[in-house]
């Protein structure tokens, strides 16, 4: 390898990649909030006032935060997010670690000496362990049933993944829900009060300790999955871009050339007529999640006005009259009248971790 190119993989090697930005529009009124990553494992959550364009930072977060899964209340007083500290373990889970390793059943290596019957077939091995595991498991479970309901009662309780609503832009909860996994997760506002959880409909009737401010109601699981909420990110983002004006185009390998790389297309008419298009390739990027969005703007010829390859989130500013978007941890203002003057409102790299408490 030549010096050069040496040089150039070490320079990367010591780029700092841009914050990861995140935004909910408020429906109704100014408000609005940005989710922002950076280091992975850190979150920070701001106010945003698209009156003035004055972002006030509410709270960091180590571990994370799934803004695809979250939402803003009609007014942008309240915050539904779901969140994530994964390496933490629950009390119960953590007694069931211990006991099955008391029973020394060990990792699949040690298994495998204590059972040279399925040395020869991978598959069959794999599935007898795993089998044996969840047999002594359930155990386990039955056996201390009471004892494991007691702990999920308590108010000690905890797991490593939960939804919860909050006083926007700060994580304290008002309302919460412990998940423990990475699926399903976070909610949408119906209204100032009503919301979808989602979860699948056979864990709503399960009891699950933490904050439950009754200000909020729940709507049943029925309504919930005839929006089609449950699963991972699309699935919450999806139905909040449509709820938002946005139409999903669902013969889109129309649209583009890329067909092969590309799963889901939106698009949003604005008052002048352009069209801003919402594309989210398949599979990763780098610097990227599984889900990533690129954009176009179109005049209402089609034509291409601005290539927003580069955006990672954009909006209509309904309340400002303004397309709204973020680039290299930067969110920038685009005004509809040309030429286009892309505006920065405000830079959010650089910022640095703080403990801050809610103020309620």
């Amino acid at each position: 390898m030549s010096d050069e190119k040496l040089m150039t993989q070490e320079k990367k090697k010591n780029v700092t990649p841009p914050a990861r930005l995140h935004a909910i529009l408020a429906r109704r009124g100014s408000y609005a909030v940005v989710f922002r990553r950076g280091p992975s494992d850190k979150v920070a959550v701001i106010g945003w006032d698209r009156r003035n364009d004055v972002f006030t930072l509410g709270q960091w977060f180590r571990g994370r935060i799934y803004p695809l899964r979250s939402d803003l209340s009609p007014k942008g007083e309240y915050l539904i997010y779901f969140a994530a500290k994964y390496g933490r373990v629950n009390p119960v889970e953590k007694i069931i670690r211990e006991e099955l390793d008391k029973k020394q059943l060990g990792d699949i290596l040690q298994w495998e000496e204590a059972h040279p019957e399925f040395r020869h077939d991978f598959m069959a091995e794999v599935e007898a362990y795993h089998h044996e595991r969840e047999q002594e498991e359930k155990m386990i479970r039955k056996a201390r049933a009471q004892e494991f309901e007691r702990l999920k009662q308590s108010p000690d309780y905890h797991d490593y993944s939960w939804t919860a609503i909050s006083r926007a832009p700060y994580l304290k909860a008002l309302s919460l829900w412990w998940h423990g996994t990475g699926w399903n997760g976070g909610g949408l506002f119906v209204s100032e009060k009503e919301f979808y959880l989602n979860r699948p409909p056979e864990w709503v009737a399960k009891t699950v300790p933490g904050v439950q401010d009754y200000r909020f109601k729940e709507l049943p699981p029925a309504e919930m999955l005839e929006w089609g909420v449950r699963g991972e990110c699309m699935m919450i983002y999806g139905n909040r871009l449509i709820r938002d004006g946005w139409k999903f185009l669902e013969d889109g390998w129309k649209y583009l050339e890329d067909t092969e790389t590309t799963w889901w297309i939106y698009e949003k008419t604005l008052p002048n007529g352009w069209i801003l298009r919402k594309i989210f390739p398949g599979g990763y990027e780098h610097l990227h999640e599984v889900y990533w969005e690129r954009h176009l703007l179109l005049d209402t010829d089609g034509k291409t006005l601005m290539d927003g390859s580069g955006w990672r989130w954009a909006e209509f500013d309904n309340y400002r009259k303004r397309i709204v978007y973020a680039e290299n941890g930067a969110i920038y203002e685009l005004k509809l009248k040309l030429p286009l003057q892309p505006v920065m409102l405000h830079d959010f790299n650089g910022m640095t971790f703080q403990r801050i408490s809610a103020p309620y």
